[in-house]
């Protein structure tokens, strides 16, 4: 709560801060205070928006304004919200490219494999050994999944050519923020297809896989927050129009590190969060309260996107190097930091 304040007042404010070493001090609850500057990079690194504060501010002041909400009108209706038709095209593109490369449940032979449509379950859970450790990635399931894994990262490029703004960038940008996004995307987009009654994921080609079978699979030591972002966004009930809207501001995060022009990528990012909070209010008119709590979904899914990098580079030190197929290893796996011991993140 502390750093969610110091956030918040940071960009109300629009500090300026300043750091005196190399711009990479700890940040933790006991050195948070030592250094502003590298602090607030660390709330932007967990995937807290500046939107957000923007939106909770906008929304303060419609109150204070002659103590009426700012989400009702003076007649005691929801607001309706305004949009440019600019925005409401953006609004359909991004739907459309979501659509085109994520099949709906009820679609999910759309994309099959020849060997995935039908499958049965591939291994039975392989449980912990005595001492409680982990047990070894599953060989088969890991081919399977892999496999399948390869072919989500080439919708999701599909995916992010069709966002509008993105293909402006230069190509350098471009490559930041697929490699930044991938994974977020990736997991958003697996929990979308929770099945709280049976406890499932599954994927395009209609493979479904329960908890232990993930974690067998890939998810490891990740697996209980991976679940549990997924039950968290059961109460949501988002259609392809929200999902694809949340996916497309991921992508477009101006916070990404190596960014050549990180202005230029904010500005396609503002009418991606207008429209969404226009979409989800038109959608649910008397629950105005669920836009912003679907924006702070992206930062929970920052923090599983920053576990998943780590255990992506664990992967790969278990199974032998050829077993992570090529494009997989290029997305998920930071060459420059895989010899480095990662830092434990408090997420």
């Amino acid at each position: 709560e502390g750093c969610k304040g110091f956030f918040r007042r940071s960009v109300q404010k629009n500090m300026q801060y300043t750091c005196h070493r190399n711009k990479n001090c700890v940040i933790n609850k006991s050195t948070r205070s030592r250094c502003q500057y590298c602090r607030l990079q660390k709330c932007f690194q967990v995937g807290m928006l500046k939107e957000s504060v923007r939106n909770d501010r906008n929304k303060k002041r419609g109150k204070e304004k002659d103590g009426k909400t700012g989400d009702t009108s003076p007649s005691g209706q929801p607001e309706e919200i305004v949009v440019t038709p600019e925005i409401e095209n953006i609004v359909s593109v991004v739907a459309k490219a979501h659509l085109d490369t994520f099949p709906k449940n009820e679609d999910l032979n759309k994309y099959n494999t020849a060997e995935g449509q039908g499958d049965k379950p591939l291994s039975p859970p392989t449980p912990s050994d005595a001492s409680g450790s982990p047990p070894p990635v599953d060989v088969k399931l890991w081919s399977k999944f892999s496999d399948l894994s390869t072919k989500s990262i080439i919708k999701i490029v599909e995916f992010a050519k069709s966002v509008p703004g993105f293909t402006d960038l230069t190509i350098a940008d471009q490559i930041t923020l697929l490699k930044s996004a991938c994974l977020e995307i990736l997991f958003f987009r697996i929990c979308s297809r929770y099945d709280n009654s049976n406890d499932t994921m599954s994927f395009s080609d209609g493979l479904t896989l329960n908890r232990d079978q993930l974690r067998n699979c890939a998810f490891g030591p990740m697996t209980e927050q991976v679940f549990g972002f997924a039950k968290s966004l059961t109460p949501f009930d988002l259609d392809h129009t929200e999902g694809g809207l949340l996916c497309a501001i991921c992508l477009m995060c101006a916070d990404r590190t190596e960014l050549e022009d990180p202005e230029k990528v904010e500005k396609p990012q503002e009418p991606l969060v207008e429209g969404l909070k226009w979409f989800a209010r038109k959608k649910r008119p008397n629950k105005p309260h669920v836009f912003p709590k679907m924006l702070m979904k992206i930062a929970d899914l920052r923090c599983i996107g920053f576990k998943g990098g780590d255990r992506a580079m664990s992967i790969r030190k278990e199974m032998p190097k050829e077993s992570m197929p090529p494009l997989m290893r290029e997305m998920l796996v930071d060459e420059d930091t895989e010899a480095e011991e990662p830092e434990e993140e408090k997420c």
